[in-house]
């Protein structure tokens, strides 16, 4: 405090004037530095000033405005080591960072705390960077509410709050709460945290589920969740700003040492580029590899696809020819047996007896004895048609019975 005063006195007790640069903003090579430190609150009084080491978030908000419509700064550097806040302004202060990105490249950075309100600011700048030990994250929302009743009930106090609405009185000291307090509460919360979510994925970071529970991470590991990028120190942050925004600081770069490191990150792309590039190359030519094996086997597939085909219309074909074959043979073999049938009906009705007489073929003194009846020739006949011979069948027919039937 005394501190201050003496500060205010050396500016010859003036007020700062509207349009006086901010005290939270600093130039650095054409970088505005928006210096962002302990507790962010909106209009805190003297003592958390000066006990908290407190930031109103109306003067964050007015120091990156201004850096923002400088002409003479090309890119906006938050520094940032805070705890937090009170939501109150800290949306405010996170959609201002956004509107300045989208015109001038807007960096995070921090060594110490980057948690709670002061990552939803960081979270809408274009990239946040953080030292390894540095201690990042606490994306989640708190509300402490104390009830001293007991503490009160001891001391023999009572306290009694006469109020218009069941929310209206809602954490008066010494009362507790009610459940309908408390679910509004909880809902508030969940409301406030369901934002606080959308605006640090609204840039596209991959951040799991499980890294905004509210836990704070270290450097390392928030590179590991996404929540930030990790550098050695700030200079290396800003370092980076400018080689990855030529129009950062210009004039001062062509003279100094940056431009090397500008060469040798260039370097570095190149040949990250040229090893992608060859490993995609090695992928496409296996993918085409593996496409030419593939298309030989389907071709001898297909090759012996059309073998098998022919193969079955072959056989297709045989057994039609087969079965036409057998046809006609089943149909001979009824004609003759019919033609047989017919004969031996016709002698039955000529002579009048079922007992045919005694007949001895011409020429057959050999094969068949002389007393051989009729009946016998016939059986003997038909036996060789039972045994499917029927060349045999239609020669006996014409040596031993067909002079008999024309007789």
């Amino acid at each position: 405090m005394a501190a201050a005063s003496r500060s205010f006195l050396d500016r010859g007790a003036a007020l700062p004037q509207p349009g006086q640069s901010s005290p939270l903003l600093s130039v650095e090579d054409g970088i505005g530095v928006v210096a962002i430190d302990g507790p962010i609150m909106r209009k805190p009084d003297i003592f958390a000033r000066v006990l908290f080491r407190a930031t109103d978030s109306n003067m964050i908000g007015d120091a990156i405005r201004e850096a923002g419509a400088r002409d003479d700064i090309k890119a906006v550097f938050l520094d940032i080591d805070s705890p937090g806040g009170t939501v109150a302004g800290t949306p405010e202060l996170a959609a201002t960072v956004a509107s300045i990105n989208e015109r001038k490249p807007v960096y995070a950075f921090s060594s110490g705390l980057m948690a709670s309100a002061a990552y939803w600011i960081a979270s809408q700048a274009r990239a946040i960077y953080a030292t390894p030990s540095a201690q990042v994250g606490s994306i989640g929302v708190v509300q402490a509410v104390i009830d001293d009743t007991a503490a009160l009930d001891a001391e023999g106090i009572k306290v009694e709050v006469f109020s218009v609405g069941k929310y209206k009185a809602m954490g008066a000291p010494g009362t507790p709460l009610t459940d309908d307090q408390r679910d509004l509460i909880r809902s508030n919360l969940a409301e406030i945290a369901q934002e606080f979510h959308a605006a640090v994925l609204a840039r596209g970071r991959s951040i799991p589920a499980e890294a905004m529970e509210g836990q704070t991470f270290s450097g390392r590991q928030a590179q590991r969740f996404n929540l930030a990028g990790m550098v050695s120190d700030r200079a290396e942050a800003m370092r980076r700003l400018r080689v990855y925004h030529g129009a950062v600081d210009t004039a001062a770069r062509v003279m100094s040492k940056p431009i090397e490191d500008l060469l040798a990150e260039a370097q570095a792309q190149v040949t990250t580029l040229q090893q992608e590039g060859k490993a995609q190359a090695d992928l496409l030519a296996e993918a085409s590899t593996n496409i030419g094996n593939l298309q030989g086997q389907l071709s001898g597939l297909s090759a012996d696809l059309e073998s098998v085909r022919a193969e079955r219309d072959s056989a297709r074909a045989e057994t039609t020819t087969l079965q036409a074959r057998v046809t006609e043979l089943q149909a001979s073999q009824v004609d003759f047996d019919t033609r047989v049938q017919t004969e031996v009906a016709r002698v039955v009705a000529s002579t009048g007896t079922t007992v045919p007489a005694r007949v001895t073929p011409a020429g057959d003194a050999q094969s068949v004895p002389q007393d051989t009846t009729l009946t016998e020739l016939v059986a003997r006949f038909d036996r060789l048609v039972t045994e499917h011979k029927p060349e045999e069948a239609a020669r006996f027919y014409q040596k031993h019975l067909a002079q008999h039937f024309t007789r």
